[in-house]
């Protein structure tokens, strides 16, 4: 009997994000007769202690600057001891390291990019070598979508040579969790309005074109409340904080940080918001859709390949805070028609579910594999 083809699933972050998810639920999700999973982190972290609970075994794998020899020789290393068939590596610097501990073991490479953002380095002549290497040497390369994929054609990817593979949820889990009690807990009535988002506090999450959004809503509705889930960079965030204090929305907009119960979290929302700069293909806005949230999004990449304007919720400009806050409050004030809208998203959201990504990531891997 064949054994399972064993898979070093890689990254170069360790918290929890939308690539990390992805690569959380894939190696735990796979068909563990056909695939046996491993993970290599730069550090120890809740990724590394959720993948652990799932029955994913990790490896600690550190690295230093922009080049550094032994993170490829590390896992070069990791894929004899372990008999690694494939490495499937996430994010632009870890592409770049897994494809060439690929070359080095021997070992074909799936690289998975996951927003145009990844490619800004690329501007650079130390991205643009790195991305040239992964463009010759990867054995597959996954975009989560269109946007994404077009993206790396401009940076001449063959376009035969990018698979898209569409982000995938866990439909059971968000729409059995129960909701999250914001409201008693933070002593508002229980008919208060709030306006949420999930993501953690980068330049391209659009966290102050939400707060000052935030701002226009509660000059014309002053009842509505502002809720951001997700990590907090501490540079980052400051200035997102002070935005708060100087234009007088402390009473409006709560952070509550990195939250494990994201899903009971969104089923509190009346709105949810997606104020991006950029994005691949969110996995909070698909969550938000499969929850039925209402869904006020920027035009920013992947979100136009699951909103249909009007239809399964609303699409503004990006950067543009009085636009995002006239569109929340005609939603706000448009029972009869969100609730079309949001049947509309939850029906969209069943044609993502993570079985579906699964399929397609495993479908990849026998062909590579055969």
């Amino acid at each position: 009997m064949q054994r399972p083809f064993t898979v070093l699933h890689t990254i170069e972050t360790s918290g929890i994000g939308g690539a990390e998810n992805v690569l959380l639920h894939l190696a735990a999700s796979l068909d563990r007769s056909r695939f046996r999973s491993i993970a290599a982190l730069p550090r120890p972290g809740l990724l590394q202690e959720s993948l652990e609970a799932r029955g994913v075994p990790t490896r600690i794998v550190r690295s230093g600057p922009w080049w550094d020899p032994s993170l490829p020789l590390s896992l070069a290393r990791i894929c004899k001891v372990e008999r690694v068939d494939l490495i499937h590596a996430h994010l632009p610097d870890q592409n770049f390291y897994g494809c060439v501990a690929g070359r080095v073991a021997g070992t074909k490479t799936v690289t998975t990019f996951h927003g145009a953002l990844d490619l800004w380095r690329a501007d650079t002549w130390r991205g643009a070598a790195k991305l040239r290497l992964v463009r010759s040497a990867a054995s597959a390369v996954v975009a989560v979508c269109d946007s994404v994929r077009d993206a790396l054609v401009a940076r001449r990817f063959r376009r035969d040579r990018v698979t898209r593979i569409y982000n995938g949820i866990d439909l059971q889990a968000l729409r059995s969790a129960p909701r999250a009690a914001l409201r008693p807990a933070f002593g508002w009535p229980e008919s208060t309005p709030i306006v949420g988002v999930v993501a953690n506090v980068r330049v391209s999450k659009g966290y102050d074109h939400f707060v000052r959004a935030a701002r226009h809503v509660a000059d014309v509705m002053p009842t509505v409340r502002f809720v951001a889930a997700g990590d907090i960079d501490p540079a980052l965030g400051r200035p997102i904080v002070d935005l708060v204090r100087d234009i007088g929305m402390e009473e409006h907009v709560k952070f509550l940080g990195f939250r494990a119960d994201v899903p009971a979290i969104l089923r509190d929302f009346d709105v949810f918001a997606l104020p991006s700069t950029s994005e691949g293909f969110p996995l909070a806005l698909l969550e938000a859709m499969a929850c039925g949230r209402a869904i006020v999004a920027t035009r920013c990449g992947g979100p136009e390949e699951l909103i249909d304007d009007g239809i399964n919720g609303w699409l503004v400009p990006v950067g543009d805070a009085r636009a995002l806050a006239d569109r929340i409050l005609q939603v706000l004030g448009n029972r009869e028609t969100v609730e079309r809208v949001r049947r509309a998203a939850f029906t969209t959201a069943n044609g993502f579910a993570l079985p579906e990504m699964v399929g397609k990531y495993e479908s990849l891997y026998s062909r590579l594999l055969s």
